[in-house]
């Protein structure tokens, strides 16, 4: 197996019990944020079933999370290092998927991302997210060779570097706006960013990015507001009336509502099973916008313990992947890593209108099969990172 790395790959006085503790801590928080997203899940579904079985959605997802952790443990037995094997393969897949959805997929509140299987609902952006971390680590760890004559690896010039990935990952994001869906667009472009700049793509050229990104926000922001252009698009108007804070009826009623329920919790909540705007006020109130529940009927200190939860599990993740055999476990399980902590942040963002709103889904918490089963499935990913890890470490051959 290839072994590039551009860093020493272990501490000096690594032992197979060094990460025991990093991984215990990972695996809770994993837990405890799936029971956390059940146990809220069972208070919401009654009041938003709407003629259902009371429990309907609790059910079903009770059958993907099942379903999820089996596939979780089936790819911690998986040796990261076979990705390679499959990683142009898995990438292909994901964006004929992706490409097909827009023809024969299920349009539902105006965008086309799922395809339905009758009860049974697909969305290929959920694949495609990882499919695009694994080529991405594929690529960024071959380029550490050195060109033919050259010391210096290929990750420093600028096409291979720069210009490489981000035209791969250009290619499901291009795909992924026309659903629409502009969030994962924007995640999908900063896990690429942070996969290059871990790899050790020019400095200057990834500093160029962000400043032209920087200006390219600014001028359009200037030209919202200063100008009154872009007024016929939607999303324009709802970054106009997010930054207003009006439209409270339209536009900017979820956000509205979902601050309403995280105000009335205070401290303490309103007591599980109590919440208020799950009664038909707060559309999506089991998926995008759980979180606010949660605030409602648990209070601050529940929030405040998720948000501390996902930072513990982000830490924990990258400290077992700067151990990794390998840099392609180190950029696999980073990718991955980067990726739950950045879709929990935005959408954490949105429900405390910190951020014009954008659907996405609170990972491990909210409802919804492809999200999470595809969440689990890359936890095994990572878990089977810390295995080669000790593996390593106590001498196997890698």
């Amino acid at each position: 197996m290839p072994r590039y790395r551009t860093r020493s790959t272990l501490p000096v006085d690594s032992s197979p019990d060094s990460l025991g503790w990093v991984i215990g801590v990972f695996c809770v928080c994993v837990l405890a944020l799936l029971t956390f997203g059940f146990v809220v899940l069972m208070s919401t579904c009654p009041a938003y079933a709407a003629g259902e079985d009371s429990f309907y959605y609790a059910q079903r997802q009770s059958l993907w999370l099942g379903f999820g952790l089996v596939v979780c443990g089936l790819t911690a037995r998986v040796d990261y290092r076979h990705y390679r094997k499959y990683a142009w393969p898995l990438f292909f897949a994901a964006v004929i998927l992706l490409a097909a959805v827009l023809i024969f997929g299920k349009r539902i509140n105006g965008a086309t991302r799922w395809f339905a299987f009758g009860p049974i609902r697909f969305q290929p952006s959920e694949f495609a997210k990882y499919a695009l971390i694994i080529i991405l680590a594929f690529w960024l760890e071959r380029m550490q060779r050195g060109a033919k004559g050259k010391l210096k690896a290929k990750v420093k010039h600028w096409w291979f570097g720069v210009f490489a990935p981000l035209s791969l990952a250009s290619i499901p994001a291009a795909l992924i706006v026309v659903e629409p869906d502009l969030g994962t667009t924007l995640l999908l472009g900063s896990v690429t960013l942070s996969l290059m700049w871990m790899a050790g793509s020019p400095g200057g050229w990834l500093t160029g990015i962000l400043v032209v990104c920087g200006g390219i926000a600014v001028a359009f922001l200037v030209a919202i507001f200063q100008f009154d252009l872009f007024q016929d698009s939607y999303q324009v108007q709802r970054i106009l009336h997010w930054w207003r804070e009006d439209d409270l009826d339209g536009s900017n009623y979820q956000q509205y509502i979902a601050m309403l329920a995280l105000g009335s919790g205070g401290p303490d909540g309103l007591g599980l099973g109590n919440s208020r705007m799950k009664l038909g006020f707060l559309p999506e109130a089991h998926t995008d916008f759980i979180f606010p529940i949660a605030g409602e009927e648990l209070g601050l200190v529940a929030t405040l313990a998720v948000v501390a939860a996902f930072m513990v599990l982000v830490l924990c993740g990258l400290k077992i992947c700067a151990h990794s055999p390998d840099l392609f476990g180190t950029l696999l399980g980073s990718g991955i890593v980067v990726l739950i902590g950045f879709q929990a942040m935005i959408n954490i963002a949105v429900s405390t209108n910190s951020v014009p709103n954008k659907g996405m889904s609170l990972p491990f918490i909210s409802y919804g099969g492809s999200n999470l089963v595809m969440t689990l499935a890359a936890v095994g990913v990572l878990l089977n990172v810390f295995r080669q890890c000790q593996d390593h470490v106590g001498g196997s051959k890698v």
